[in-house]
């Protein structure tokens, strides 16, 4: 039942009939209530504050504002003992956004940016670029891991009045065209490019074979996300590294804030092979306790979505690459493999913290997505909610190229396989940020929307 204002509604994954905001609010109590794994957590709320039934703006803005605050407020309220919020995770988004997401499809360029600093010390840089066949994508038009993002459209990136429109066209929410001026490390002077926004799906994983100085052949799996669109290139890199005999495996999550667990379930499986993970299981899911029924084991799946065989490298040690980017499904790649006796040698930064899923549920055109288990290993271990803390720290450089020994957290893990010790934490930093010190910056951060940070279940 949908309040006419809600624009969103036509995008529904059901039928739908005519109704008001109140009925929108009380079907997010009653999801609450039943699905939300803090539920006892609710804190007490007055439905006809005005704070859920906003004015004076348009239509629209006034019923997604009062819906949004509701649904928040309806949170779990509750701190760790870090000072973090328990539930800092549960959210809602437009349906068509969410479905595009779950699939691979991405409306951009095809880029990953990080900034540093805010306001008028904000300085932006490109993170990654994916490989793409669009003549006016960014990898086609030449731009590089990276290059400073100095202007967007005329406007500099550091104009606190104009980052409105700075962001816009960072991130457009429809096909449009800006231009960007962007200053390469090394180079002298700028260079312009003019970029079209369009909507493609984009490759989520890529892999190398290389060889570091002491000739020992590493098999590099960059993994950004665990959507549908990933499938193809985590089988193809797994039936290279297994052809081409690999003697050690740098799996990089740096960048993958998580996605659908059968995907993590099924790179585990590849990582460790048939022996180890032979009636183990990958995740356990636990619900609230109205839902115990519903508790649920995922194996290691030795097939992906569609049924297609999942190579195994049947490894006892895999060296991980993260930042606090890797989120959700990938900590629980990590989890997962160390559940079942594969050695994670854990390489960067600590992870984001989120042994929490849910299953994406639509109502009116809006995707709500409330926290709803907490997932464990064969062993029964979970509860990272502080995230996993790394072994070696390595502060990611983004103008060091991908997937090469030299890059520092790549370099970290052949030190580590050649049995040296973690350099301390201010080498670390040292280190991670060599190629950005002389730009006078020590660390970024990956500009990405907080709802893309997930694990979850197919419906």
């Amino acid at each position: 039942m949908c309040s006419p204002d809600n624009i969103l509604q036509g995008d529904a994954l059901e039928p739908t009939q005519l109704g008001t905001l109140a009925d929108e609010r009380r079907w997010i109590r009653a999801y609450l209530n039943e699905r939300y794994l803090w539920y006892k957590d609710i804190p007490a709320v007055n439905a006809s504050d005005a704070r859920y039934q906003i004015t004076g703006e348009s239509d629209w803005k006034n019923f997604i504002h009062s819906i949004n605050n509701y649904f928040d407020d309806l949170l779990n309220p509750k701190y760790t003992p870090s000072g973090a919020k328990v539930d800092q995770f549960s959210f809602l988004t437009a349906t068509y956004s969410w479905n595009q997401f779950a699939e691979g499809e991405e409306l951009g360029y095809g880029w990953l940016l990080s900034e540093h600093g805010s306001g008028a010390s904000r300085r932006i840089w490109v993170s990654y670029v994916y490989p793409g066949t669009r003549v006016d994508s960014a990898t086609q038009a030449g731009l590089q891991r990276g290059d400073e993002i100095i202007s967007v459209d005329g406007w500099a990136v550091n104009a606190p009045t104009h980052a409105t429109s700075v962001d816009q066209g960072l991130y457009p929410s429809r096909p449009e065209t800006h231009r960007f001026v962007v200053k390469r490390k090394g180079q002298l002077g700028t260079q312009s490019f003019t970029l079209t926004a369009a909507a493609a799906v984009l490759p989520q994983a890529e892999h190398k074979v290389v060889w570091d100085s002491a000739n020992v052949k590493w098999g590099y799996l960059l993994f950004n996300s665990h959507v549908e669109s990933a499938q193809s290139p985590l089988r193809a890199a797994l039936s290279d590294f297994k052809s081409q005999k690999i003697e050690q495996l740098v799996l990089d999550l740096r960048y993958n804030s998580g996605g659908y667990l059968a995907l993590a379930s099924a790179l585990a499986y590849g990582v460790a092979g048939p022996e180890r993970t032979l009636g183990k299981t990958f995740e356990k899911t636990r619900h609230n306790d109205q839902r115990s029924s519903e508790n649920e084991s995922f194996p290691f799946y030795s097939i992906d979505f569609d049924g297609r065989a999942i190579e195994a490298l049947n490894l006892s040690k895999v060296y991980v690459l993260t930042t606090a980017e890797t989120c959700s499904a990938s900590e629980s790649i990590i989890n997962g493999l160390r559940g079942v006796d594969v050695e994670v040698v854990h390489i960067g930064g600590t992870t984001c913290g989120k042994p929490y899923g849910f299953v994406a549920q639509d109502n009116c055109g809006i995707t709500y997505a409330a926290m709803e288990f907490e997932g464990v290993n064969d062993k029964g271990q979970g509860d990272y909610a502080q995230g996993f803390v790394p072994e070696c720290a390595v502060s990611d450089d983004v103008s060091r190229e991908l997937g090469t020994p030299s890059e520092p957290l790549f370099a970290a893990a052949v030190a580590r396989h050649r049995g040296q010790s973690c350099p301390s934490l201010s080498a670390s930093r040292a280190l991670g940020s060599a190629g950005l010190q002389g730009l006078g910056v020590r660390g970024t951060k990956l500009i990405r929307p907080e709802w893309q940070r997930n694990k979850m279940l197919r419906p």
